[in-house]
C-alpha cells in the first residue's frame, strides 16, 4: 500500500503527517500486512526541496518524531502510483481533485485526512498552523497523531473508505 498526504506547501501538516504515520508503521510492524509506503507532497511547488517549518519540526521533536522530508510538489502521475491520498483540508482536496480531472478511479484514492477521526468522519480540515503560534502546531500534532493511529488501524482492519 503506498499513502499520500497533502497539504498546500508540503512544509506543515504533510511532512507531519507523513513522519508520524511512517513512525507508526515501523512501531506495529505487522508482517501480514502488506508493506506500507509513506510519501507527502504539496499542491503548489514554492517550497520544493525545502525542509518542513522549523516550528512543526521542533513541535513535532517534542513529540519524540523527527521530520527530515524535503518538500515535493504533488503530480498527477503520484495520483496514478498511490493507493490512498489524503488531503489536509477542503482547499487541498480540491486541487487534488483538479488534477485528477475527472477519473474516477483516481478521484475514488482522494480523502480528506480528517475522515479518519477516531470518533467518526469530520468534515473540517486539520487547520493550517503557518501563521498561528506555538498551540497552533501542538494542536494540529494532536489531530494528525489520532487521524494516523485510526487510518493505520482501518489499514489493518482492511477497513478503508470507498467512494
Amino acid at each position: 500500500m503506498k499513502v499520500m498526504f497533502v497539504c498546500m506547501g508540503n512544509i506543515c501538516r504533510s511532512p507531519l503527517a507523513h513522519a508520524i504515520f511512517e513512525k507508526i508503521v515501523a512501531e506495529h510492524g505487522d508482517d501480514s500486512l502488506e508493506p506500507i509506503e509513506v510519501e507527502s507532497s504539496g499542491t503548489i511547488a514554492y517550497h520544493v526541496g525545502k525542509q518542513a517549518d522549523e516550528r512543526m519540526r521542533r513541535t513535532a521533536a517534542r513529540h519524540g518524531i523527527r521530520i527530515d522530508h524535503l518538500a515535493r510538489h504533488l503530480r498527477r502521475r503520484d495520483l496514478e502510483e498511490y493507493d490512498l491520498i489524503l488531503a489536509m483540508d477542503d482547499d487541498n482536496l480540491r486541487d487534488i481533485r483538479r488534477l485528477a480531472a475527472d477519473d474516477e478511479s483516481l478521484l475514488a484514492k482522494v480523502h480528506l485526512l480528517r475522515e479518519f477521526e477516531p470518533t467518526g468522519a469530520s468534515r473540517e480540515g486539520v487547520p493550517d498552523p503557518y501563521y498561528g503560534g506555538d498551540q497552533g502546531f501542538e494542536n494540529v500534532f494532536a489531530i494528525v497523531r489520532r487521524c494516523a493511529e485510526e487510518l493505520y488501524k482501518r489499514i489493518s482492519d482492511g477497513d478503508l473508505p470507498t467512494r
